[in-house]
């Protein structure tokens, strides 16, 4: 059986030095929700355009983002004393908001050659004295990281017989142990 034919990547052709052609495949589903939308903004955009539509969309999502990343106008007040529960992970909306904005919401891991990783990709806080061991919720002891390398982190911290528990060894083969590989002795 042949896999599905996949649609072709969205290309995106410069015109002008401020306007962009962008050529996007969709799916009749796509185009029905995006009349809908046309409709739904009618009485507070009438006549919006297909960007006027998928902007105001997009517009939404950054905003829900950033408001789960604590990066709003007017942040609530921290309270005066984060709750210990054990087990828990709590890192104060105001400590994880001064930590994004310091790392600008790029993973700080650093490189061989100098630099920094930079992804922008899937990032999340992370402990730089681990949590486990006593490190604080606090801005000097909290950093972005991808995923990748906050895996990688607490690879070297923990050790791999301890992050294995939790996720695939990024340092074996896909296929390795399983029947017909040939480690499998």
């Amino acid at each position: 059986m042949l896999a599905p034919a996949l649609a072709p990547a969205m290309r995106v052709e410069p015109l002008t030095a401020t306007v962009r052609r962008v050529h996007l495949t969709v799916s009749p589903v796509f185009l029905e929700k995006l009349e809908a939308a046309r409709l739904a903004l009618s009485h507070s955009m009438p006549g919006a355009s297909e960007e006027d539509v998928l902007s105001a969309g997009l517009d939404l999502l950054l905003a829900r983002d950033a408001k789960r990343k604590g990066l709003v106008e007017k942040p609530r007040p921290s309270p005066a004393h984060a709750p210990e529960t054990p087990g828990a992970v709590y890192i104060p909306r105001s400590v994880r908001r001064e930590v994004w904005e310091r790392d600008q919401g790029r993973c700080q891991y650093p490189l061989d050659s100098g630099g920094i990783c930079g992804s922008k990709l899937r990032t999340q806080g992370d402990h730089i004295h681990l949590r486990g061991r006593g490190g604080r919720p606090t801005v000097e002891n909290l950093r972005v990281l991808c995923t990748f390398h906050n895996k990688l982190s607490a690879r070297d911290a923990l050790g791999d017989a301890v992050m294995d528990r939790y996720t695939r060894n990024p340092r074996q083969p896909l296929l390795a142990g399983l029947p017909g590989d040939a480690s499998d002795g």
